[in-house]
């Protein structure tokens, strides 16, 4: 859990200081989900892209600054890690 309290740092100063702040989200949380969760690079950015398409900034706040996935959160990311499982 460290990790994931570090990231949530991370991003939201990401989120907060930088001029295209979902570009560092994105760039953080890829690197994330493949050295913490051993995904491949294409996988990462498949699973990324998919669930900040449907966020909004004030979303992707809300996510980062939360120290635990929600149930709901757990199976979205279920989901699309089926969906990117073949990305490269």
């Amino acid at each position: 859990m460290k990790a994931r309290h570090l990231l949530v740092l991370l991003l939201a100063a990401t989120l907060v200081g930088c001029s295209s702040p979902r570009d560092g989200a994105r760039d953080d949380f890829e690197r994330q989900l493949r050295d913490e969760g051993g995904l491949t690079a294409a996988q990462a950015e498949c699973v990324v892209s998919l669930f900040f398409s449907s966020r909004s900034d004030s979303d992707l706040k809300e996510f980062f600054e939360r120290p635990d996935l929600t149930s709901a959160e757990r199976a979205e990311f279920a989901r699309l890690g089926e969906r990117c499982a073949d990305a490269s």
